[in-house]
Formats: C-alpha cells, structure tokens, sequence
C-alpha cells in the first residue's frame, strides 16, 4: 500500500486529480465527503456545532454547510471553534477508511492536509495548484459564491508556498485536463515503481509537473 495525500488550494482542481487516480485503481479518500456524511449522520458533531454556533446551524436533515460556512470564513476564532469539533472526528475516520483498504493504495483528497497534520501519517503528498483567476472562474461556476467569498476563503487557507515544502509532487493545474492526465500517468508510474515504506521525510526531490 502506498499512503498518498493530495491537496492544493480553492478551486485548484485537486478532486479531478484524485478522480484520475481513482481510474488507475486507488482507493480515494475524500475528507469532504466524510464530513459531510458526518454533519448529516453523527449526532453528537450536530449537538457540538449547535450548542458552539446556535440551533439555527442545524436542521432535520443535517447541518446547515452553507450557513456555518459563511459564518466561520468570516470569523477565524468561529473557523478554530469548528475546527476543534471536526478534526478529530475526521481523522478517526480517515484512518478507519485507509484500514478498510487493506492492501491497495489510498489517496486522501483534503483541502486541510497540512494544516491538521495528516500529512505526517501520508507516504507520499501531491499539491495541486493553478493560477488565481483560474481559481475564482471554477469555484464561482460551481457555486453561488461572489468573488470577495471566494477571495476570503482561499486567504483563510495555508499559503501555497507552504503546502508546497511538504510536497514530493506538484501538479500545475492552470491548462487542460489532459496535461493534468499526463501529469498523473507519470507520477502514478513513478509511485508504483519506488520503494514502499517511505515516508513523508524520505520523499525524493521535489518535482513540478506545469501546464
């Protein structure tokens, strides 16, 4: 098994790019999904977010994502409140999931990899990124945020800079969809050719992979 964490920014693409992976036979992990199924199946996470944030947060089906979403991106004390709820929930989750793998390769889709220190249980990480106005024009298409929304959000994250000093991989996303594919067939050949057991800090020199 090989343990790959995949991340990048807002709108970068990085779901794509896990779907590619996906097609050569990995088994993906995707953070936002399981939380997700979290706001709408734990009851105790609801209890948590409701009594932090107010019943309004919270309606038959689930928690109100949107609502709670604008209110924490505005507020980063509100971003920490939730954050403390979620994290560790989420990450029993995920390494339940990697359990469940067995012996096939995983790769853990999550906007916060770094930032909550998943990384550090990962074999491998890939950053995906693309240019800022390709960025806005894929979020807004996708979403009923404005602009400055958009803008806050991607600010509220860890710099791309960052995330990038723990990458092995980096995937310029900012053209088609078949470089990306490239990008992907020859870090997928590289991975299944190197030697397992290696761990974030073993990672060979890092490679970017551009548009």
């Amino acid at each position: 098994m090989v343990k790959i964490g995949l991340t990048g920014s807002f709108g970068s693409g990085k779901t794509m790019v896990a779907a590619m992976f996906k097609a050569r036979g990995l088994m993906v992990i995707d953070a936002d999904a399981l939380v997700h199924a979290m706001y709408t199946k734990d009851v105790t996470c609801r209890r948590a977010i409701a009594r932090a944030f107010g019943a309004d947060m919270v309606r038959a089906n689930g928690v109100d994502r949107k609502k709670l979403g604008y209110l924490v991106f505005q507020d980063p004390k509100a971003l920490k409140t939730l954050e403390a709820i979620v994290h560790p929930r989420l990450r029993r989750m995920i390494v339940e999931n990697i359990k469940k793998a067995g012996r096939r390769s995983v790769i853990l889709d999550a906007a916060i990899l770094i930032e909550a220190g998943w990384h550090k249980f990962m074999d491998v990480v890939i950053v995906v990124k693309a240019r800022r106005d390709i960025q806005l024009k894929r979020v807004m298409a996708r979403t009923s945020l404005a602009k400055a929304d958009v803008l806050r959000r991607i600010r509220r994250q860890m710099p791309l800079g960052e995330k990038m000093k723990h990458a092995a991989y980096v995937i310029d996303n900012s053209g088609s969809a078949a470089i990306t594919e490239k990008h992907v067939e020859r870090i997928f050949r590289s991975l299944i050719l190197q030697p397992r057991g290696r761990t974030c800090a073993q990672t060979p020199i890092q490679q970017e992979f551009s548009s």
